[in-house]
């Protein structure tokens, strides 16, 4: 027999696409906080103010799971935190369709990000 019978047979198991989901996904706190958000901004795009929305990213060098046993019954989701070399990505946009970025191979911390802001500030 082999481990792939043992796993589909005898522990009820299947071989999947592997998801990885946010630790926090949609909490009821960050849904009300976007909500909160979204009364604040709408009256300021109405009024034509310039906003520019500023987010990090990455991509993960060293995540190559695609696929995983699991249960039958259960998700093929998982939680990770990366802590292998990456790559950060700094993105601001603006509403008039202007673009800034700047990678990095560090995490971004407080330095990173005060280092952006003040070239995008420029």
């Amino acid at each position: 027999m082999t481990v792939r019978q043992v796993l589909r047979k005898d522990m009820h198991m299947g071989y999947r696409f592997a998801k990885e989901v946010p630790v926090q996904c949609n909490t009821e706190r960050n849904l009300v906080l976007r909500q909160q958000y979204s009364l604040r901004i709408l009256p300021l795009l109405e009024s034509g103010k310039r906003i520019i929305n500023v987010d990090e990213s990455w991509l993960s060098q060293t995540r190559f799971l695609r696929r995983t046993w699991v249960p039958s019954d259960s998700p093929s989701t998982f939680r990770a935190k990366q802590v292998a070399p990456r790559i950060s990505l700094l993105l601001a946009l603006d509403t008039e369709g202007h673009i800034w970025s700047a990678l990095t191979q560090v995490n971004t911390d407080a330095d990173v990000m005060t280092l952006f802001l003040r070239h995008l500030a420029r």
